[in-house]
């Protein structure tokens, strides 16, 4: 210390002045440790419960995602499935058969893919036949998927008797001309799922799966695992302890576990599948740790008062001088100067120590922030295949694990991200094609119905002309029959007239025989006149003119009375001829009456049949209207589709792009 004055008071005073220093440093420097202790002791455990909320919290998140990641794309796959089913482009058994074989060889975790319909046909791959009591309609998956047509239903997990691993099944409702028509389903065992809940068993620590009601799916206890012997709940094993989790989502709890011990244990639900993901975490990791702050603040406290004690009095005064330098100097490290040489003038074994720390310690920090500055720069210029090299001491190996698990993760999150985009690509293609041929046979459809419409048009008003003309046959029929009534009523006056002139006939018949008995007993009184003339002589001889003229008038009278007799006769005869003719007539004349009226009676059914008909073809033909427009709209849909199908590849190639622009390990 050249530059200090040597005066023997000025160097009692810095000693009197550096002893209180010393006495007042180490009473201050015991406290500040006992309240840094303290609040070491607080801090440090409070950071530790956090620490392993927020990790079971995380850990109760990362695989209740990563399962919903998993069904996601199974989900999708059946999705596919339904729409390719239900685009019409399979037209026969054969077409379907083939594609559900070639559904299930893009999937190793896919045992089987069908398609059922509401007839109880079940088309699966690989060509099973169920028996003949198999009714397909009854099972709990076609009824789940036909109850929910636009989501796809997924089975309660049930054990594969022949393999002994979980499986579930998947379905979703398929349609045909727009109406639900049946279900495609799906079995998938759960290896990859029971391998990834596996992979949460690190020692005490462990994640384990139930379903919504609480059945117990996978769990490091096999006696709690659902197997083919064995089906257990959360209400039955450790004590229904468990059961809080299923109950509430994301609330923590502190639980005595089925090893024993107290845990914190968190659940969380599957959005797609409403499976419980259940995080158990140890919390005699936390007791350690308050264990070692607790010694290791003891420690602390020893040791820094005995050392303040032993050394604080007779140090601290050389430690003035060097000190306001040192702490000029730290203000610059503090705002980021690390090119700050800590060359100050080592008048003590501490000062010396103290700048070949600080001098180390930036050397230290330089070679730190270079490292981690290079591997950010490298993750900002894409390059994910950096590593960091250097050792790495104390915290500083923290934030290299963390940069190193960064990396690591995105190299592992790009790489799936590009398998995804990959699949989805494959995917979009596949919605393409689906959707042209949907597209296709839509624009098909409609060209078939409006030519249906045409013929249905042309149809209506040919019945529209038939029914017209069944009217007026109708009314036709209708004045035939008042005109067969009138002649019957005139014919019937025929007849009775006829046999009037019959009667009249026979009372003329009477009236000539009455006139030939008059002629012949005229002409046997002329004949009794001659007589009496003849014997009267000359005197009788005027009566017997007269006589004669009798005789003659009489024979003249019997003449006109046989010939009036063979007239009425023949008139007779006619008129019975023509009684008989017009009796015949008669009856021909009802039966026409007869034929007439069921003629009309059906005519009339006709008609209205027609008009039946009619109505019918004419409600066909709006129909048809309508299935036109839905057919339309469908093409509408199709082509919509199509174009969403173009973008959604549009999307997946520009991610893939995205994606191949990183340079990965």
């Amino acid at each position: 210390m050249g530059n200090m004055r040597k005066d023997p008071d000025n160097g009692r005073a810095t000693e009197e002045l550096s002893v209180r220093i010393g006495r007042t440093f180490v009473r201050l420097l015991r406290r500040a440790l006992i309240i840094v202790c303290l609040e070491s002791v607080l801090i440090g455990g409070i950071f530790a419960i956090l620490y392993t909320l927020l990790d079971n919290r995380g850990s109760a998140r990362e695989y209740t995602e990563k399962i919903d990641r998993a069904m996601l794309s199974k989900v999708s796959m059946l999705e596919a499935v339904a729409s390719g089913v239900s685009s019409g482009t399979l037209n026969d058994r054969e077409d379907i058969q083939r594609y559900v074989d070639s559904m299930v060889e893009m999937d190793d975790q896919v045992s089987a893919v069908y398609s059922c319909y509401d007839e109880n046909i079940t088309i699966m791959s690989g060509g099973w036949q169920p028996p003949a009591d198999f009714v397909v309609t009854e099972r709990e998956w076609y009824k789940g998927a036909q109850a929910d047509p636009e989501e796809v239903y997924i089975s309660a997990p049930y054990v594969d008797k022949q393999s002994g691993g979980i499986c579930i099944t998947l379905s979703k409702a398929t349609y045909r001309d727009g109406s639900i028509a049946g279900v495609v389903g799906m079995d998938m065992y759960m290896d990859n799922l029971v391998s990834l809940i596996e992979e949460s068993y690190a020692g005490s620590s462990y994640v384990f799966l139930t379903t919504a009601d609480g059945t117990v799916l996978v769990h490091p206890n096999d006696a709690y695992s659902l197997s083919v012997n064995n089906t257990s709940t959360v209400q039955e094993v450790n004590s229904g302890r468990y059961r809080h989790f299923v109950q509430n989502d994301m609330k923590t709890r502190l639980f005595t576990d089925y090893q024993g011990g107290f845990k914190f244990g968190i659940g969380n639900t599957s959005e797609v599948t409403g499976w419980k993901v259940i995080s158990v975490k140890p919390i005699h990791s936390i007791l350690l740790l308050f264990a070692l702050i607790i010694g290791l603040n003891l420690g602390l406290y020893f040791v820094m008062t005995a050392l303040t004690r032993r050394n604080v009095r007779s140090k601290i005064s050389v430690l003035f001088y060097p000190l306001e330098s040192i702490s000029s100097k730290m203000s610059r490290v503090a705002q980021g100067d690390l090119s700050v040489v800590f060359d100050e003038e080592k008048n003590s074994l501490e000062i010396e120590r103290l700048t070949d720390s600080i001098n180390e310690t930036i050397g230290s920090l330089k070679f730190y922030i270079d490292s981690i500055s290079g591997t950010v720069t490298a993750i900002s210029d894409k390059n994910l295949t950096v590593t960091i090299d250097g050792d790495f001491k104390g915290s500083y190996v923290q934030i290299k694990d963390a940069l190193e698990s960064i990396v690591s993760n995105l190299n592992a999150s790009f790489s799936q991200i590009n398998q995804e985009a990959e699949r989805v690509l494959e995917y979009a293609d596949s919605l393409k094609r689906t959707t042209e041929h949907v597209a296709e046979s839509a624009s098909a459809q409609n060209e078939l119905v409006a030519s249906v419409s045409e013929d249905m048009a042309r149809l209506t008003e040919q019945t529209r002309q038939i029914t017209e003309r069944a009217g007026s046959v109708r009314d036709n029929a209708e004045t035939t029959k008042t005109h067969l009534e009138t002649g019957n009523r005139e014919m019937a006056e025929l007849v009775s007239a006829i046999n009037s002139i019959e009667q009249c006939y026979r009372e003329i018949a009477g009236f000539v025989g009455t006139i030939r008995d008059i002629a012949d007993q005229t002409n046997l009184l002329s004949l009794n006149a001659s007589i009496e003339a003849a014997r009267a002589g000359e005197a009788g001889r005027g009566f017997a003119v007269v006589a004669g003229e009798i005789n003659t008038l009489a024979a003249s009278s019997a003449l006109a009375s046989e010939n009036i007799h063979k007239l009425i006769a023949q008139s007779q005869s006619a008129v019975s001829a023509g009684k008989e003719l017009v009796t015949a007539t008669s009856a021909t004349i009802q039966q026409g009456m007869s034929d007439s009226a069921q003629s009309k009676q059906h005519m009339d059914e006709i008609v209205e049949f027609v008009k039946k008909q009619q109505k019918a073809i004419e409600d066909v033909n709006e129909e048809l209207r309508e299935v036109a427009e839905i057919v339309e709209n469908n093409a509408a849909s199709a082509q919509e589709n199509t174009a969403i199908s173009q973008q959604l590849n549009e999307c997946a190639q520009s991610l893939q792009q995205m994606v191949d622009s990183f340079t990965l390990r």
